[in-house]
């Protein structure tokens, strides 16, 4: 029994990107960016099936949100001091 395969396409990019985002979020201990580079990642998916302009503006929407639950930037200076 074959499987479908999916083919390599720039959502994996994008996944990847998320992943990094994850990894930056979780070692500056920022939960909310966490969350968003996580919800990025899974809607980066590609058996997610959206259609039209919906996927981008998710994807959008959640890479603003990731940006604005940052800490700032003398907490970052602070965590990395430590």
């Amino acid at each position: 029994m074959e499987k479908e395969r999916i083919p390599f396409t720039w959502h994996y990019y994008v996944m990847g990107l998320g992943a990094v985002g994850l990894f930056l979020a979780l070692t500056l201990l920022a939960w909310g960016s966490a969350v968003s580079s996580l919800g990025f990642i899974i809607l980066a998916h590609p058996m997610i099936r959206f259609s039209g302009p919906t996927r981008t503006v998710f994807l959008l929407l959640f890479a603003l949100m990731y940006g604005f639950a940052f800490p700032d930037a003398d907490a970052v200076r602070g965590l990395m001091v430590d």
